[in-house]
């Protein structure tokens, strides 16, 4: 047994050099020697959409393979055989927020950049022309287009080419471009395209382009075209009457080369606290500037709180060979002595303290149908019977935190998609949502962060044009305080004293997170660091003077934004907040999760 911690260890905490982008090994089609053709559309006369890929030589570069994406749970699915009660009405059908998404320019960006009129009608129109030349900006892709009807518009973002749709088994790649035209109808006159498509054009010509793509779509519309590229580059995107042009940059230094959460920098102070985290099945824990495992098992450990006075923890474990989330609870000290079993009802999830310490809130699937549906428990911290807190309704309850009162705050979705934040109060029986005066504005809602003394909350309220926005409330769902003017502002953390640390996520991007991370009490902002950087943010706490951060080698998200899921290699670093140093702690070959 020993001998195989010793190996979980080392493989969980291996020191890695950073890269600034992982790609996966696949192999490739067969190149055409010296030249490049792109085959633009090539409708077809069948419902059945065809690629056509053409690949040159290009020397691949040593890549690691991406973990999957992991699939989000959305909501509840109904069970059959289960009897639901009624439970707080779901809103009706939100608003949209009013929120500006960022528009193209001239200047290059990893920002998804529209083209053309905000619409829903389908146009009609006939490419005259296509074809990929050097400018002294990079290199460009054109088309040429004549429209009947409809005006001409659009989409173009960068994704790593593990999230391409035509170009996920080149290898010569580090980036796609896809330029998508989900409304251009498949017509007649789209069909006569055809007979102008074709145009070989020599590779030296050419810098950073290694294959183009394209792909029409099995529906009665849409076309996607996408771009291999040797490198994650910013592009600009210009609709000129019928001409569009994508003019990919010749260099993403002044973009990506200022990446501040991953560079050290001066001498950081380490927290007096204790910190906890799981990595790849295991606890452990950071304390006086080492890190210790704190389970030895060969179970599967995660989702671990901290007790508020940060003696004991409680997490879940389940089998090594079955789901995460279909263990039991238990507790032990922050050292891992004294584990106890102290809830198994068929699953946990996401345990949380109440702030005095004596009860442990945890949640557990109820249903077997995808999605889980999850339901809201709560136990003694020091024994007893484990019971149910949320009836068996449309809501599925996650993210449980306890409030002042003794009730407890979770994050709701249903099978309908809407969201909102639930209230559950054990010692009235009381069920209900909070704070829809202002949540029933937006879309549905993502993670929630209470404050330590449980007064505040900050939650994502998710709009309908994809962003997120930034709700600070109070326990009643007063809203205090609102963050509206970027593309995603996620909360991390509060710290002890009721500050709230926050990203600001600057634009909609599928491979470049654009970040700056702010601190906020009451009217008093502060931007801590600014930066950009190929992979991703995960689990942030606050703790003493301490900011610590995982950091996400490549993301497993295609949308920069919300937190992600991370299952790939990792980092744990430390930020001092009180002279700006900051270091690495470790690097993990598993994903570094719940830090507490």
């Amino acid at each position: 047994m020993k001998l195989l911690l010793r190996q979980r260890v080392s493989l969980a905490l291996v020191v890695v050099a950073l890269a600034a982008c992982q790609q996966a090994p696949q192999p490739t089609a067969r190149p055409l020697q010296n030249e490049l053709t792109i085959l633009a559309l090539t409708p077809t006369g069948t419902a059945t959409p065809t690629a056509t890929v053409t690949l040159t030589p290009a020397p691949a570069s040593p890549t690691t393979e991406p973990s999957a994406t992991p699939t989000r749970t959305v909501g509840p699915s109904p069970t059959k055989g289960a009897s639901p009660t009624a439970g707080p009405s779901p809103v009706g059908t939100p608003r949209a927020t009013p929120a500006s998404t960022p528009t193209a320019n001239q200047s290059s960006s990893f920002c998804t950049q529209p083209f053309g009129a905000v619409t829903d009608e389908r146009f009609s129109a006939r490419l005259n022309n296509a074809g990929l030349d050097r400018t002294p900006n990079g290199d460009r892709l054109f088309l040429e287009l004549t429209s009947s009807s409809g005006p001409v518009n659009g989409v173009v973002r960068c994704v790593p080419p593990a999230a391409a749709q035509l170009l996920a088994g080149d290898s010569a790649i580090a980036s796609v471009i896809q330029i998508d035209l989900p409304l251009w109808r498949h017509d007649d006159l789209w069909r006569s395209s055809s007979v102008t498509l074709t145009k070989v054009l020599k590779l030296d010509t050419l810098q950073h382009v290694r294959s183009v793509v394209s792909q029409s779509s099995s529906d009665s519309a849409g076309v996607l075209i996408e771009i291999g590229l040797d490198q994650a580059l910013p592009f600009t995107v210009q609709l000129d009457g019928g001409r569009l042009n994508v003019v990919i940059a010749d260099s993403a230094t002044a973009t990506l080369g200022d990446d501040p959460l991953a560079k050290s920098n001066g001498s950081p102070s380490a927290p007096k606290q204790p910190v906890v985290f799981a990595s790849k099945g295991d606890l452990y824990r950071y304390e006086s500037s080492r890190v210790v495992p704190i389970t030895t098992t060969l179970a599967i450990e995660s989702a671990v709180a901290i007790s508020p006075d940060r003696t004991q923890i409680a997490f879940c474990r389940a089998n090594p060979d079955g789901l995460p989330t279909q263990g039991a609870l238990w507790t032990s000290t922050i050292d891992g002595d004294n584990e106890t079993l102290v809830a198994d009802v068929g699953g946990c999830a996401e345990p949380a303290w109440s702030l005095d310490g004596g009860i442990i809130w945890f949640t557990a699937p109820w249903s077997d149908a995808a999605p889980d549906s999850y339901r809201l428990w709560q136990v003694k911290a020091n024994g007893g019977d484990a019971s149910a807190v949320s009836p068996l309704d449309e809501w599925s309850r996650r993210m449980p935190h306890a409030l002042p009162d003794g009730s407890v705050l979770t994050v709701g979705h249903t099978d309908g998609g809407q969201g909102g934040l639930l209230i559950s109060n054990p010692l009235s029986g009381t069920d209900g949502l909070l704070g829809q005066a202002s949540l029933g504005n937006y879309r549905s809602v993502g993670q929630a962060q209470v404050s330590a003394d449980g007064t505040r909350i900050a939650v994502e309220a998710l709009r309908a044009d994809g962003g997120a926005d930034l709700l600070v409330l109070d326990q009643t769902g007063k809203q205090l305080d609102a963050i509206t003017d970027q593309w995603w502002v996620r909360p991390l953390s509060w710290s002890s004293d009721n500050k709230l640390y926050y990203l600001n996520v600057a634009c909609r991007s599928g491979q470049v997170l654009n970040y700056s991370l702010h601190s906020r009490q009451g009217s008093n902002d502060s931007q801590i660091i600014k930066g950009a950087t190929l992979g991703d943010l995960g689990s942030v706490a606050v703790v003493d003077d301490a900011l610590l951060y995982v950091r996400a080698l490549q993301s497993p998200d295609n949308e920069r934004g919300a937190e992600p899921m991370i299952s790939g290699p990792s980092e744990l670093w430390l930020y001092d907040l009180s002279n700006t140093a900051r270091t690495r702690l470790i690097a993990a070959d598993d994903g570094i999760t719940s830090v507490k």
